[in-house]
C-alpha cells in the first residue's frame, strides 16, 4: 500500500523568497486554466487572478468591488482586519472615490511630476554628497532611498518630511512584525490601528494649518477649491493625505532599493542599463513590471461574474496577483527577462481601470532620477552583502529594511 499523497499547500498569499522574484507558487497559478480558487489565513476561499488578460479585464469590470467594507471584501493577512474600519481612497467605490479622486487628480499629472524633476535631481545629489562625504560603504535604504522617497511624496502633498520621522521608524518596525512568522496577529493588529490613528492625527493638524493658512501648496489648493465649497469634506482630504504619503513613499523606496538589487546581482541587465543612459523610462517600466511593487489587489463581485471559464459569484472574493500577470508570457513573451525595447508600460505594477495609482507619474519620474543619479555617480557601486543575507525578513510585498552597498 503506498503512503496517502501530502495535503497540497492552498494557502495564499505566500511570501517572497527572493525580493525581486515573485513566490515560486504564481507559476502553477499562471499554469491554471482560468482563476484558481486559494485559502486565506482563516480557511475561506479566494478565487486568484494570475492571467494578464484576466487581470486586466477585473481591474477594469465596476461588477467588482473595491469597497473594503463589504464582508466580501478579502483581508489577506489577520494583522490588516483593522483597515476595514479605515476605508480610503483605494478602497472605495464610486461616487464616494469619484469625487474624492477628482479632488487630488490635476495635482498629480506628468507635468506637475516633471516640475518637480529637477528638484529631485537636486536632492538625489544631496543625499549621495552626504551619503559618499568620507565613506565608501552605506546602507542605501538608510542614506538615500528611504528619504528621497519620503521627501517628494511629501512635496506633492507640500509636507515637511522632517515632521515625520518619528512614525516612519515605528511604522518600519510594525511592519516587519506583520510579515513575521512568529507573531501575535492581535498585538501587531493593534500596533497598526494605532500608527492608522497617529498620522491620521497629524495630518488633521495639516489640514487645520492649510485651512487658516493657506499657501501655494497642493493640499492649500484643494483646500480652496473643493473643501472650502463643500464638495470635500476636511476628514476626506485628511484621509486623502495619509493615503497619499502611505501608498506613495514605500513603494518608492521598494523600487529604488529592490530595482538595484536585481541590477546589480545581474552585471548583463547592469551593463544594458549603463549603455542606454537615454533608456531610463524604459527601466522604469520594466523594473516596475518584474517587481510589481503593487502586487496583490482585493476586490470582491458584486454580481455574478464569468471570468476565464470560472463563474465567481456575487459576495466572492478575488485577489488579482499583479507580480504573477506581469510575468505572463502571452503578453510579455521571454518575462522573466529585462528588455529595454520591450512596451512594457501597460503593466499591472501600477494597478489599472478606475484605481490606477494616483501617484504613478510622480513615481515614475522619480525613479529616473534616482536610478539616474545613482548608476552615475557610482559607476562602482555595488553589494556589501547578497541578497540572502539583506532579505531578513520576508513579505508579501517587495520590501526590504536595508541594502548595505559600497563603491
Amino acid at each position: 500500500m503506498s503512503p496517502p499523497a501530502p495535503a497540497v499547500d492552498d494557502s495564499f498569499p505566500r511570501l517572497r523568497k527572493c525580493p525581486y522574484l515573485p513566490p515560486e507558487e504564481y507559476g502553477a497559478l499562471r499554469e491554471a486554466d482560468g482563476p484558481a480558487v486559494r485559502r486565506l489565513y482563516h480557511g475561506g476561499p479566494i478565487w486568484v487572478i494570475s492571467d494578464y488578460a484576466q487581470a486586466r479585464a477585473v481591474l477594469h469590470d465596476t461588477r467588482f468591488s473595491s469597497d473594503i467594507t463589504h464582508p466580501g471584501y478579502p483581508i489577506y493577512a489577520e494583522v490588516l482586519e483593522s483597515f476595514r474600519a479605515f476605508p480610503l481612497l483605494n478602497t472605495l467605490d464610486p461616487p464616494l472615490h469619484t469625487a474624492q479622486r477628482r479632488a487630488v487628480v490635476s495635482e498629480f499629472t506628468l507635468r506637475k511630476a516633471e516640475e518637480l524633476r529637477p528638484a529631485m535631481r537636486k536632492k538625489a545629489e544631496e543625499l549621495l554628497d552626504a551619503m559618499t562625504d568620507g565613506a565608501d560603504t552605506a546602507d542605501l535604504v538608510a542614506a538615500f532611498a528611504e528619504p528621497f522617497a519620503g521627501t517628494i511624496t511629501c512635496w506633492a502633498l507640500g509636507m515637511d518630511y522632517a515632521d515625520l520621522q518619528s512614525w516612519l521608524v515605528a511604522s518600519r518596525e510594525v511592519r516587519e512584525k506583520a510579515s513575521g512568522s512568529a507573531t501575535d496577529a492581535g498585538d501587531v493588529g493593534q500596533e497598526i490601528a494605532h500608527q492608522i490613528i497617529a498620522l491620521q492625527q497629524y495630518f488633521q493638524k495639516f489640514v487645520d494649518e492649510k485651512i487658516e493658512h493657506p499657501g501655494d501648496d497642493p493640499v492649500s489648493r484643494v483646500v480652496e477649491k473643493y473643501v472650502r465649497g463643500g464638495d470635500l469634506s476636511k476628514e476626506e482630504l485628511v484621509k486623502l493625505c495619509f493615503v497619499i504619503f502611505v501608498a506613495g513613499q514605500s513603494p518608492v523606496k521598494a523600487m529604488i532599493t529592490i530595482g538595484l538589487l536585481r541590477l546589480l546581482e545581474r552585471p548583463d541587465e547592469l551593463a544594458a542599463v549603463r549603455e542606454r543612459s537615454d533608456a531610463l523610462p524604459a527601466v522604469v517600466d520594466e523594473l516596475t513590471r518584474l517587481v510589481s511593487p503593487l502586487d496583490l489587489m482585493p476586490r470582491v463581485a458584486k454580481e455574478d461574474v464569468e471570468i476565464g471559464g470560472r463563474l465567481i459569484r456575487a459576495g466572492e472574493g478575488v485577489v488579482v496577483a499583479g507580480a504573477a500577470a506581469n510575468r505572463d508570457a502571452a503578453e510579455y513573451p521571454d518575462p522573466d527577462r529585462l528588455d529595454l525595447d520591450r512596451e512594457s508600460r501597460g503593466n499591472l505594477a501600477f494597478g489599472s481601470g478606475l484605481h490606477h495609482c494616483l501617484g504613478a507619474n510622480l513615481t515614475r519620474v522619480g525613479l529616473q532620477v534616482a536610478y539616474g543619479t545613482l548608476l552615475t555617480r557610482l559607476p562602482a557601486l555595488r553589494l556589501a552583502e547578497s541578497s540572502a543575507e539583506i532579505y531578513e525578513h520576508p513579505s508579501w510585498h517587495p520590501e526590504i529594511s536595508r541594502m548595505p552597498v559600497a563603491w
